[in-house]
């Protein structure tokens, strides 16, 4: 199965909101109480598909601005990517920002978050997974 992986970065005021939306778009679980948890840590939130293991979402809250990575399948990629790139622009033309038009795939590029944070954090992507009680 071919995967996609799509990531936005975006000011902290709008963490609950695109989790929200983005997990109601890929049907994937939302509890905002474990987010808020999460979110004034160093930890992640995640969350993920239990029929599909590459399909689910990774928030991190690294500094003012945190970021939302997705990961999907071939069949959902297409909707969940319109999605991100919408709550990007946005994002963006709310904050006064220079807008994109585009979100890339960074399933497996140099620029994978997910690779970046398993490698910054010294985790396996299970770790993270069993770190939100998934």
């Amino acid at each position: 199965m071919k995967c996609y992986q799509y990531g936005i970065a975006f000011p902290d005021e709008y963490t609950g909101a695109v989790t929200r939306i983005v997990s109601r778009c890929m049907k994937l679980p939302f509890d905002r109480q474990r987010l808020e948890e999460k979110r004034g840590s160093v930890a992640v939130y995640a969350a993920r598909s239990e029929e599909d293991p590459n399909h689910f979402l990774i928030v991190e809250f690294p500094s003012e601005y945190h970021s939302i990575t997705v990961r999907c399948g071939e069949s959902v990629h297409k909707d969940i990517q319109s999605l991100m790139i919408r709550l990007d622009k946005l994002i963006r033309e709310k904050e006064l920002q220079i807008v994109r038009d585009k979100v890339e795939n960074e399933y497996g590029a140099e620029n994978d978050s997910v690779q970046e944070l398993l490698v910054r954090t010294k985790r396996r992507l299970e770790d993270i997974f069993k770190s939100n009680g998934l």
